[in-house]
C-alpha cells in the first residue's frame, strides 16, 4: 500500500502537499530518536533564502548541528545515538550554495559540506540548472570553514559502469579534488542515491571506503546511529521552500498515542 502514495506524492504536488500536511498532524521532529539526521540540498535559489533559514533555525531547536568529519567521529563511537545531530550537505556544486546558502549558514554558525563533481570545475554542463561554482567560489567557500565531498567525476550513474569506469568515478574524484583544493576529501555522495539503481550496494561503497573516504552518502531516508551505517548513509533530500510542518512529516516521529 505504500508504494501507491509515494507515487501520488511524487507525481502530483497538490496531493503531496496535502498527505504530508496530515501526516504532520501526528509526527514531530520534537519526538524523532536521536541519531545523526542529514539533510541533502541541491539549488537555494535566493527567493527561498528566507525558506533555508527557517528551517536551519527549526532545525537548531530540536538538535545540534555537526559538520561531516565530526558526525563520523560520532558515528564510530557511539556518541550519535545519545542526542540529535544534523548534517548539512549540498550536492552538485550550484553557484547559489555559495552565493546564498553560505551566507544563510555562517549566520546561523552552521557547518555544511558541499559535494563536487570534479569535472565540472574545467567543464560544467551549460544546460539549466546552472550556473555552479568555479575555483575562486570553492575557496570561499572553505575559507568559510565548511567542508567539500565528491559526488563523482561526471555525475555519472554509478550502477550502470563496469569496475574500471565506477573505480575513476568515485577514487579517481577523490584524487583529482585533493589536487584541485589541497584538502583531504573524506566524503563520498552517490549521485541519485538509489541502491541497485544508481549504485551496487555489494560494490561501490566497498570501493569508496577502500579508496580513502569514511563515508557513502545515499539518498534513503532515515537516522544514522553507529559506525555501520557507514557505508550507506541515509539522506533527507530537502527542498528549501517546503514549510516546517513537512520537516515534521518527512523527519519526526509519531506522537504519543496518535
Amino acid at each position: 500500500m505504500l508504494l501507491p502514495f509515494k507515487s501520488l506524492a511524487r507525481d502530483h504536488p497538490l496531493i503531496r502537499a496535502l498527505l504530508l500536511r496530515a501526516l504532520a498532524r501526528l509526527r514531530r521532529l520534537a519526538h524523532a530518536p536521536p541519531g545523526l539526521y542529514t539533510l541533502c540540498y541541491h539549488r537555494v535559489p535566493d527567493r527561498h533564502r528566507a525558506g533555508l533559514a527557517a528551517q536551519i533555525g527549526y532545525l537548531q531547536r530540536h538538535g545540534r548541528f555537526v559538520g561531516a568529519d565530526e558526525a563520523v567521529t560520532l558515528l564510530e563511537t557511539g556518541a550519535a545515538a545519545t542526542e540529535r545531530h544534523f548534517l548539512v550537505t549540498f550536492d552538485d556544486g550550484y553557484a547559489d550554495t555559495v552565493e546564498v546558502a553560505l551566507p544563510v549558514l555562517r549566520a546561523a554558525g552552521v557547518p555544511a559540506i558541499l559535494f563536487l563533481v570534479s569535472d565540472w570545475l574545467d567543464a560544467p554542463p551549460a544546460s539549466p540548472p546552472g550556473p555552479y561554482v568555479d575555483r575562486e567560489m570553492v575557496r570561499i567557500w572553505l575559507d568559510a570553514g565548511m567542508e567539500i565531498g565528491s559526488h563523482g567525476r561526471s555525475h555519472a550513474r554509478i550502477a550502470t559502469l563496469d569496475d574500471v569506469a565506477a573505480e575513476r568515478e568515485i577514487a579517481g574524484s577523490r584524487r583529482a579534488l585533493a589536487v584541485e583544493t589541497g584538502q583531504r576529501v573524506r566524503h563520498f555522495a552517490c549521485p541519485w542515491g538509489v541502491a541497485e539503481r544508481d549504485y551496487r550496494p555489494d560494490r561501490d561503497p566497498g570501493l569508496a571506503l577502500g579508496s580513502g573516504y569514511a563515508t557513502f552518502f545515499t539518498t534513503r531516508r532515515g537516522v544514522a546511529t553507529g559506525a555501520a551505517d557507514l557505508p550507506a548513509l541515509p539522506r533527507h533530500v530537502i527542498e528549501p521552500e517546503w514549510p516546517l510542518h513537512e520537516i515534521d512529516a518527512l523527519m519526526g516521529a509519531r506522537l504519543a498515542g496518535r
